[in-house]
């Protein structure tokens, strides 16, 4: 404790704060006199769409749709500077608002906002008049957070034990009250404290994404410069790299950020965070507060972020993959060398070789024989040939059947597929057409078939039966039984 309050002392002194005022781009944010506009577009585009990437020439023409309304009805333009000079401005060293940088195989530059200014615009939306302050729910909150820890640092087992059977009792004592008809429920204020302080946790979690990846990029551009003004051993910088990539991995974040993203990552915990999500976006409590599309799926915006936070450290890897690469190449051009220098002097010597010297080799290469190298004979198949008269057909058939084929979009159900395998590690087919019914019938059900075949992540399970329905164009319900097909995540 005495620890903390020193640093606290230490963050508050007066020179730090100074320090804070010139350089922290937060800061510089809310005593900009255009942060009325940074605030207000960076939050509409970015974090209230749970957005992460933009491309320039969108967010330029979103820019100046913006200033155009914010103009209307004025005798000149507010803002009278284009939108990319803007943008530009915005994301140059000496702001630090937006990061602007070119994604992998992309020649457009695209835009994301900086954890520094999303703090900034998180604190402006914490000075709004609320119309209610859920005290309850903190407490409650504070409570169960301590108790968890009071529970699980717990050595002695008989008081484990003791706390297991004080909380079997109440459980039990719930149990009798419900089957009694005694349901206690949470009423309206409750409800909407408890989701208004969840929700508010939820978009926190998404600035936290945002924070881990910009100091993993931290990491990643101080190896950069290390590379390029390194003059000794290779092993030495790597050494040292490493440690600092162990010392994050093991830190307080990165083993924080690591359980939650194994969390996440669950299928069954997925699932239920879903269910629990959609029942409680049902209640007449939450559907009054306004509850829209970004809140139904947070989570899945959570696995996007944790994705781009993985996608920096694989370009932190794959850095230190192209410094050891040229370090080989240098070792390679060396080896070549020597080479070229033994088959010189072996020239020199050619025709007065020493006479003390002498060597022998059996070959020039191994010679190694398969005997099953060899195709087995196979004797070959004589056709048969009919001698038929063919004659000319006077039938009038009629080719209505060659106009009425039904067309199956392979692409389209691939792509349904790798939808629904972004939030689990493996789907059924039975589940698939439950997400995505068969319109097409039979045709689209052969079309699934054709794609497991191809695919080297579906597996076959031909012990398990399933059943897939779907409902025929004469409205008449069909049935296929066949063997569980299960596609995994590449």
């Amino acid at each position: 404790m005495a620890q903390q309050k020193n640093d606290f002392s230490e963050h508050m002194s007066f020179e730090f704060l100074e320090l804070l005022r010139k350089k922290n781009p937060a800061w510089r944010l809310l005593a900009s006199p255009q942060a009325p506009l940074v605030s207000a577009f960076l939050y509409k585009e970015f974090i209230a769409a749970n957005r992460r990437l933009v491309a320039e020439q969108e967010l330029v023409a979103r820019l100046e749709s913006f200033i155009d309304r914010l103009s209307q009805g004025k005798s000149e333009r507010v803002f009278p500077r284009t939108g990319r000079e803007y943008l530009d401005d915005w994301a140059n060293d000496e702001h630090g608002w937006l990061r602007k940088f070119y994604p992998p195989g992309q020649d457009e530059p695209y835009f994301d906002v900086t954890s520094l200014a999303q703090k900034a615009i998180e604190w402006l939306l914490s000075l709004r008049q609320q119309t209610f302050i859920g005290t309850e729910s903190r407490l409650i909150t504070v409570f169960e957070l301590l108790r968890q820890i009071a529970e699980r640092s717990e050595a002695d087992p008989a008081l484990r034990l003791a706390e297991l059977e004080r909380r079997k009792a109440e459980l039990e004592q719930e149990i009798t009250r419900v089957q009694n008809g005694q349901v206690a429920m949470l009423d309206e204020t409750q409800i909407k404290e408890r989701f208004w302080q969840a929700m508010t946790i939820a978009r926190e979690i998404l600035a936290d994404f945002r924070a881990v990846e910009q100091n993993i990029r931290d990491l990643d551009r101080g190896m950069r410069e290390r590379i390029a003004t390194w003059d000794r051993g290779k092993g030495e910088l790597l050494e040292a790299v490493f440690n600092e990539q162990d010392g994050i991995t093991q830190s307080e974040q990165g083993k924080s950020f690591a359980a939650f993203w194994k969390f996440l990552m669950s299928s069954s915990h997925q699932e239920d965070f879903q269910d629990t999500l959609d029942k409680v976006l049902q209640l007449r409590a939450v559907h009054e507060m306004g509850a829209g599309r970004n809140i139904r799926h947070i989570h899945h915006d959570w696995v996007n972020a944790g994705a781009h936070v993985q996608e920096t450290v694989a370009a932190l890897s794959q850095q230190l993959r192209r410094y050891v690469d040229e370090n080989f190449l240098e070792e390679e051009r060396r080896i070549n060398q020597i080479v070229r220098e033994i088959e010189g002097k072996a020239v020199a010597i050619r025709n007065d070789p020493p006479r003390e010297w002498e060597m022998s080799i059996d070959g020039l290469a191994p010679d190694i024989s398969f005997p099953l190298d060899r195709p087995l004979f196979t004797p070959p198949r004589r056709p048969e040939i009919i001698d038929d008269a063919i004659g000319a057909g006077v039938e009038d058939v009629p080719a209505e059947a060659l106009f009425s084929q039904i067309y199956v979009n392979k692409e389209r159900l691939k792509e349904q597929i790798d939808y629904l395998l972004q939030t689990q590690d493996g789907i059924t087919l039975s589940r698939i057409v439950e997400h995505y019914p068969l319109e097409l019938g039979l045709s689209e059900l052969v079309t699934y078939l054709v794609i497991a075949s191809e695919s080297p992540q579906a597996v076959f399970q031909p012990e398990t039966m399933e059943e897939v329905s779907w409902t025929d164009e004469t409205g008449k319900k069909r049935t296929a039984k066949m063997a569980r097909i299960i596609f995994r995540r590449a």
